[in-house]
């Protein structure tokens, strides 16, 4: 496909990059009166581990621009799997976002949002304007981590991590049991096998 204006078909090259499957964060900082702001983005990558550094990009046109262009600290909240619910409030325009939630700041000083997968607390280095969007750089100062799955997103929709399972799942699942030291199908387990291979046939 040209990459020409007058040929290109923006909703097509936004469908072909929600081929991409990304992590959904919100990124959260203060403006100069205290006040906390925060949205959702899925534009979050790391950029190098010696300094360690991060990067997010947010539209030109949003009116939050301002917000992180002053800030010297921000934060990105990696969001785990049962937290679709956050993102959504916090990828809505003009309401007050932080209504009843007191999660304090970090120890950088950016509004923590609790719940996530993983925290990067950063100071503000560099912007660079990329065609429509600003692309915030920012030196990671602190950040944590939790062990626990965390919430994607690809076409448009929101997803969870799917690992292959392994023995003990097929045990808790009922799907197989130990015999002796070997493990084996439980008649569950076999009668799934079977409707997935006469599924596979047709």
């Amino acid at each position: 496909m040209t990459t020409e204006s007058a040929m290109f078909d923006a909703q097509a090259f936004r469908d072909a990059l929600g081929s991409f499957v990304t992590g959904v964060t919100i990124v959260t900082a203060r403006d100069e009166e205290g006040q906390p702001f925060g949205l959702t983005a899925n534009s979050f990558n790391s950029v190098s581990l010696d300094p360690p550094m991060v990067l997010w990009s947010l539209s030109l046109q949003s009116r939050t621009l301002p917000v992180f262009r002053d800030a010297e600290t921000w934060a990105v909240h990696v969001l785990a799997a049962d937290q679709q619910p956050m993102s959504d409030r916090f990828a809505r325009p003009g309401s007050d976002k932080f209504a009843g939630l007191d999660g304090g700041d970090g120890p950088e000083g950016a509004p923590l949002i609790e719940g996530y997968a993983a925290r990067f607390g950063c100071r503000a280095r560099f912007e660079y304007e990329g065609g429509d969007h600003a692309i915030f750089l920012g030196e990671v100062i602190e950040f944590d981590r939790r062990d626990t799955e965390p919430l994607i997103y690809h076409g448009g929709r929101y997803g969870r991590v799917m690992r292959a399972p392994d023995g003990e799942d097929l045990e808790r699942e009922g799907l197989a049991e130990k015999v002796g030291s070997e493990l084996a199908l439980t008649q569950r387990g076999t009668d799934l096998l079977a409707a997935l291979e006469a599924l596979a046939k047709r």
